[in-house]
C-alpha cells in the first residue's frame, strides 16, 4: 500500500482523475519496488552478517520481502521465480530488450522474446545464430 500512495502522490491532481493513469503509476512503482528488493535478495553477501545464522536469516527477511510470502500464493511465487530465470538466460540483446518492457508473467516474457526475434532482420537469423553462453555476442558476428 505504501508504494501505491507514493505512486498516487507523485501524479498531478489532474492525473489523480484518470483511472488508468493511476492503475499505471502504481503498478509501475510496484515493479519499480519489487525490482529493487529482488536485487537486494540477490546482491546481499556473506560479508554483510555476523556468521551463518544472521546470514540465512537476513537472507530469508529479504527474499521474504522480495517475494511478498504473506500475501502471495505458491503459484504466484513459482510465476515469479520461473521468470526470473526465464529472464536472465535470455541472450544479452534481448534480455534487455524484454526487461525494459517489465513482463509481469512468463507468458508475457515469452511474448516479448518472441516479438523481439520478429523485430530482426532475417539475415541475423536469431534463431540459429545465438551463442547463448556469451551475452551479446552473435556466433560468426564480426566484433
Amino acid at each position: 500500500i505504501e508504494e501505491a500512495e507514493k505512486a498516487f502522490v507523485a501524479l498531478s491532481a489532474e492525473d489523480r482523475e484518470d483511472y488508468w493513469k493511476v492503475k499505471s503509476a502504481v503498478l509501475h512503482q510496484e515493479a519499480a519496488f519489487r525490482e529493487k528488493q529482488r536485487q537486494e535478495f540477490r546482491r546481499f553477501c556473506f560479508q554483510e552478517a555476523e556468521g551463518p545464522r544472521q546470514v540465512l536469516s537476513r537472507l530469508q527477511e529479504l527474499c521474504c520481502q522480495w517475494l511478498r510470502v504473506e500475501r502471495s500464493s505458491k503459484e504466484q511465487i513459482l510465476e515469479l521465480l520461473l521468470l526470473e530465470q526465464f529472464l536472465n538466460i535470455l541472450p544479452w540483446e534481448m534480455q534487455n530488450w524484454v526487461k525494459e518492457r517489465t513482463p509481469d508473467t512468463c507468458l508475457e516474457a515469452v511474448s516479448l522474446a518472441e516479438d523481439f526475434l520478429q523485430r530482426q532482420p532475417a539475415e541475423a537469423g536469431w534463431e540459429e545464430e545465438v551463442s547463448f553462453g556469451v551475452p551479446g555476442k552473435l556466433s560468426g558476428a564480426v566484433a
